[in-house]
């Protein structure tokens, strides 16, 4: 490997492991969240037409199992991956509020273990591989696992709102 990809390659293993760091801290800072609100607020529909603060935290909780850790799977597989996008709406309607929370929230530990241990098992091609994704330009392994630690505190920023922010108040 000549020096300029040896520095690029190093640069891209420093940012992954950044990245996958702040991801495995996910499942505690979860847990710790709800810890904080009261549970009277956890199943109640606080803002009008949105999700509760259970359907936010067990949608995180279990979200890698159905799209993630896929993603991971066919990267890995496939040469180019083509990926369909995956939202809140490609479930039925209470799949979230019918999932235990309790039980959501402890095996979130194990399912953020085992996407973290599918990206770790990626070589330099893995990394470099490009995605076909509708909703992006470009789509690589680290974009997908950034979007996925964007996504988790995008959700835990709504958790926080409507259990202890100006929104829990109502």
């Amino acid at each position: 490997m000549d020096v300029k990809r040896l520095y690029l390659y190093n640069n891209m293993n420093e940012k992954i492991d950044t990245l996958l760091k702040a991801l495995e801290q996910t499942p505690r800072l979860l847990n710790e969240l709800i810890s904080e609100i009261d549970p009277k607020l956890y199943a109640r529909e606080i803002i009008k037409r949105k999700w509760s603060i259970h359907e936010h935290a067990t949608h995180i909780a279990v979200g890698d199992i159905y799209g993630f850790q896929k993603r991971l799977e066919g990267f890995k597989k496939y040469d180019i991956p083509r990926f369909e996008p995956l939202s809140g709406e490609s479930f039925p309607i209470t799949f979230f509020k019918d999932l235990d929370l309790k039980k959501s929230l402890n095996d979130f530990f194990e399912i953020r273990k085992t996407t973290i241990r599918l990206a770790t098992e990626f070589t330099e091609n893995d990394w470099n591989k490009l995605a076909i994704h509708p909703e992006y330009k470009t789509y690589t392994p680290y974009i997908m696992l950034r979007h996925l630690l964007m996504h988790d505190h995008t959700h835990l920023y709504k958790i926080e709102d409507m259990g202890i922010g100006i929104n829990s108040i109502n």
